[in-house]
């Protein structure tokens, strides 16, 4: 005959266990993916490895909770008649008690809400590093920077801003490159308007110059450093998102304890993270693994807000629920 009291406990421990485990996979791809440098041809293997366990782990906790939560409702009350075996159930009870005060509740707590900025950052930085199509081909090919020389400009377009003064310039520009090779930049973006003998920063490939080069705005340097980078737009994103995540963990942690531990082993309510956490993945992973990557619109709203909002709604949702529990 099957024990479920061990059952029940064996399940207790696979879902504390596969929660750590999936908080510090998810913290070791984040915090790895925050910082990928511009100049690397797509995120290394590891990093999709990384958050495939972690998900994977996620639901692992949801299975066990769901077990649990089967093992306990069809389980019956055993009442203790002697002092023997009320003392040797006590060790056990300490044991499952373990980490399960008012404290603990509260670092689990913040340790979840810690993770959330830089989870909402990565599609930001992943888009960075991305590029585009351009920036790609010439990152395959060994993308190296070079100030050229304007030799002549066609098709050359004024963007006005909504003032309806000149913002930048579009044109097709005939490049003199220090080396004495000359490449077209197809569709550059220059604040000036291009004239011959201006200087340009192009980003383009030495090994196929035929692939042409690239003109925008911006450092295009960046696009050749493959060390590990924490600054810029990285840094706004990830400040910008752990303001409303501070609010929400303020929020959290004036919870009752024991309802945020009641909820935590909620199967139903817990099922809704690895849900969206697995929809989140499937929306960025053609940037993970540099596969089928889709139009620059779907990336962008995942950058400003894709990743943020719902994450967000999940855990403001959960918080509530913890304060009318």
């Amino acid at each position: 005959m099957i024990n479920r009291g061990a059952v029940g406990r064996v399940l207790v421990w696979v879902a504390r266990v596969s929660a750590v485990g999936a908080w510090a996979a998810l913290a070791v791809a984040l915090w790895w993916g925050f910082g990928l440098g511009f100049g690397i041809r797509r995120p290394p293997p590891g990093l999709h490895t990384l958050a495939l366990t972690g998900l994977g782990l996620l639901w692992l906790r949801v299975a066990a909770l769901w077990a649990h939560a089967l093992v306990g409702r069809r389980r019956r009350p055993r009442v203790s008649l002697t002092k023997d075996a009320a003392d040797a159930d006590a060790p056990r009870a300490r044991m499952l008690s373990a980490f399960a005060g008012p404290v603990w509740v509260r670092v689990r707590l913040v340790a979840v809400f810690l993770l959330l900025p830089l989870a909402a950052t990565l599609p930001g930085v992943l888009k960075e590093v991305d590029g585009g199509e351009a920036v790609r081909a010439l990152k395959s090919a060994g993308a190296a920077v070079a100030t050229a020389t304007v030799m002549g400009a066609a098709e050359v377009e004024e963007i006005e801003d909504s003032d309806g003064r000149v913002s930048y310039y579009h044109a097709d520009l005939d490049l003199l490159l220090p080396d004495g090779r000359r490449v077209t930049a197809w569709g550059a973006d220059t604040r000036d308007e291009p004239r011959p003998e201006n200087r340009v920063q192009a980003l383009w490939a030495p090994s196929a110059p035929e692939s042409g080069a690239l003109v925008r705005f911006g450092d295009l340097s960046r696009y050749t450093d493959t060390g590990r980078t924490v600054r810029g737009e990285r840094l706004f994103l990830l400040a910008f998102f752990g303001v409303f995540f501070l609010f929400v963990l303020l929020f959290a942690t004036v919870a009752p304890a024991a309802a945020l531990r009641r909820l935590a082993w909620r199967p139903l309510a817990q099922t809704a993270l690895p849900i969206l956490a697995t929809l989140l993945f499937l929306w960025i992973r053609p940037l993970l693994t540099g596969v089928d990557i889709g139009g620059r619109g779907s990336i962008m709203v995942a950058a400003y807000g894709g990743f943020a909002i719902p994450l967000l709604l999940l855990y403001i949702g959960l918080t509530v629920r913890a304060h009318i529990d």
